[in-house]
């Protein structure tokens, strides 16, 4: 197994464990602190994307290498780190905290519960919206609801997931490899 690879695990085991740690002790886990915890990801991705690189950058002849080169080995340890932490992820959601998705259901709910009790703001939101004009309250609380249910589901929130890390291990990968070629591994001319 390659240095990289083990790098790229070595950070999703990382990441996994703060998740964990930010779970168990109910730290980040308000809707206002959340962020926090997608930074971590985040961090954790680009540790591993740079820190995986630079050792195997470290290891190959610099003449021999070239841009394309090193932007396919950085996006090979992202999309490992990637892979694994996506399927951490629906696991996460799906067995470890699913009561996470049915509070945020919840919070919409309320939000919109306020919202058709309050006629102004029902007028404006079936003005905005014609679909819901003929519908009485309580309806449009039900259509809501259902609308609102598949978005908050572990396979969900994991596909988003993996495609926010893929474009992030795409730009950071582009992003490393010029910092390499510019500044680190200069090549003498």
């Amino acid at each position: 197994m390659r240095t990289s690879t083990k790098i790229a695990l070595l950070f999703t085991g990382i990441w996994f464990l703060g998740k964990y740690c930010f779970f168990y002790f109910q730290l980040f886990q308000s809707t206002e602190k959340y962020p926090i915890q997608v930074m971590w990801n985040i961090l954790c991705l680009l540790l591993a994307m740079s820190v995986g690189s630079l050792i195997e950058k470290r290891k190959e002849i610099r003449s021999e290498s070239s841009a394309l080169g090193d932007i396919k080995s950085i996006l090979g340890i992202g999309m490992i780190y990637t892979l694994i932490v996506g399927g951490l992820i629906y696991v996460y959601y799906a067995k470890i905290d699913p009561a996470y998705n049915e509070n945020q259901i919840a919070v919409i709910q309320e939000s919109m519960e306020k919202l058709v009790d309050n006629p102004v703001e029902l007028k404006k939101f079936k003005e905005a919206r014609p679909e819901f004009e003929a519908l009485s309250k309580e309806e449009i609380l039900r259509k809501s609801a259902e609308s609102i249910k598949p978005w908050y589901q572990a396979s969900t929130v994991m596909t988003i997931s993996l495609l926010g890390m893929l474009m992030l291990s795409v730009i950071n990968s582009l992003v490393l490899t010029i910092i390499y070629r510019r500044l680190l591994f200069r090549q003498a001319k």
